[in-house]
């Protein structure tokens, strides 16, 4: 009896952990204006947009999409990496 109960315990503690694993990050982060922003920003962006595109990379890889939903939203990340990779750009040069 009582292995049968560590057993459910665990299956349920492994159960939640997956599908807590595999939610859409909401929030997306903010980028800063190159031409206001102080370093201190910028190294906050930084984090904040690698660890959210991480967050959806990871979404992404679990969620059941079809290909085209898949495409899209690949596509999405992409563009918003991008968007931030020129912030940066523009940052580094004003700042240089």
């Amino acid at each position: 009896m009582k292995k049968t109960l560590i057993a459910a315990a665990l299956l349920t503690a492994f159960a939640s952990v997956g599908a807590q694993a595999c939610e859409k990050p909401q929030n997306r982060p903010a980028i800063p204006d190159p031409t206001t922003a102080v370093t201190a920003q910028m190294v906050k962006s930084n984090n904040e947009v690698k660890a959210y595109v991480r967050a959806t990379e990871d979404y992404l890889s679990c969620a059941k999409l079809s290909s085209n939903q898949l495409r899209s939203a690949e596509n999405e990340l992409k563009d918003f990496a991008e968007e931030f990779n020129k912030t940066i750009r523009e940052f580094k040069q004003l700042n240089s």
